[in-house]
């Protein structure tokens, strides 16, 4: 399966934008519409999403520290 049909179901199943995906495994909002466009990405950025979306499958997506502090700021 394709990386970016992996990023897609995750995306589906996890009810996740794609700029929240990117941000959280790349820290690159714009990746996954990239992706669509026909971007090619690295061999290390491409290993980096595969470890995020392993992790996901384990465990829930944590959110970042940032966002985490984000929220709070907000409440």
């Amino acid at each position: 399966m394709k990386l970016l049909d992996r990023i897609e179901r995750h995306l589906k199943e996890s009810h996740m934008s794609a700029t929240r995906f990117g941000r959280r495994a790349v820290g690159d909002p714009r990746f996954v519409l990239d992706l669509r466009a026909g971007r090619r990405p690295r061999r290390r950025t491409a290993e980096k999403v595969e470890r995020y979306l392993a992790n996901c499958d384990s465990v829930p997506c944590p959110a970042p520290k940032l966002e985490i502090e984000h929220i709070k700021n907000i409440q």
